[in-house]
């Protein structure tokens, strides 16, 4: 499925003899830039971009606002893409790419949403996540962990859509559990970049999660699944912005994920 193949592009992408070389202490070393760079490539060559999408105007409308709110804290210029895709799907991958497909870019039915998703996505590169799986890896398992990292954290918040790739192993396990912790984060921290701009309602990515509940569901087993359950993720949502007036306060919590802004 178009998973599997996104994943199998980016260990290609990224050269998986050099990250391999990485030992846990030098993933602070990671050539961000150099490894998105080279993860578009290899999506390019493979024919997976579109370039000429007619939902650019909406993607790079609501990409440019989050791409300002995060630019003081990133120093990759943000740059939106769309993929091919037979799904709903979202992934970033470090030095500033942020990929979505055009199922997504149709559920997704207004900027607060759509804002949601992409501010979920910089969220993983703010928080340099990519460089954090690398270090936690084991030695010896380091080369499967990279190879696992496509499947786990770069997906994006539709990673847990469709057949979940299997985990077999008590370390895939405990990457699993990892990556639900960082996708928390990077919950918060989108949540935090969705405020910062002004203009985006950060109750979107609410909206945006309830509806997937609704089309999807939210089940399977926790210890299989990268992501956390969508009502787990609502839940911490709405504690944070709770705790937060000053940043969240000012935005309507209605759920208006049935009205369309475009």
């Amino acid at each position: 499925m178009e998973r599997k193949r996104f994943a199998c592009s980016l260990a290609a992408g990224a050269g998986i003899g050099a990250l391999a070389g990485l030992a846990p202490a030098g993933a602070a070393a990671l050539d961000e830039g150099e490894l998105g760079h080279s993860v578009f490539m290899q999506l390019r060559d493979d024919g997976e971009l579109l370039f000429d999408s007619p939902y650019y105007e909406h993607l790079n409308e609501i990409g440019s606002l989050v791409s300002a709110a995060a630019a003081p804290r990133y120093p990759y210029p943000i740059q939106f893409h769309i993929v091919k895709g037979d799904s709903p799907n979202a992934f970033s991958v470090p030095g500033g790419h942020i990929y979505v497909n055009e199922p997504l870019l149709r559920m997704a039915r207004n900027r607060d949403e759509l804002g949601g998703v992409l501010s979920h996505e910089t969220g993983h590169m703010v928080l340099h996540h990519v460089a954090k799986r690398i270090a936690n890896a084991k030695t010896a398992n380091l080369l499967g962990t990279i190879l696992g990292i496509p499947a786990t954290i770069l997906l994006g918040p539709l990673g847990g859509l469709g057949a979940d790739y299997a985990l077999g192993t008590m370390q895939n396990a405990q990457d699993a559990n990892l990556s639900r912790h960082i996708e928390a984060q990077a919950d918060e921290e989108g949540a935090r970049i969705a405020a910062a701009t002004g203009q985006l309602n950060p109750h979107g990515m609410i909206w945006f999660l309830r509806m997937m509940t609704k089309t999807y569901g939210d089940k399977g087993a926790l210890w299989l699944r990268s992501h956390p359950f969508d009502s787990a993720r609502v839940t911490d949502l709405q504690t944070l912005f709770a705790r937060n007036p000053s940043i969240f306060g000012a935005y309507d919590a209605t759920d208006r994920s049935d009205e369309t802004y475009w």
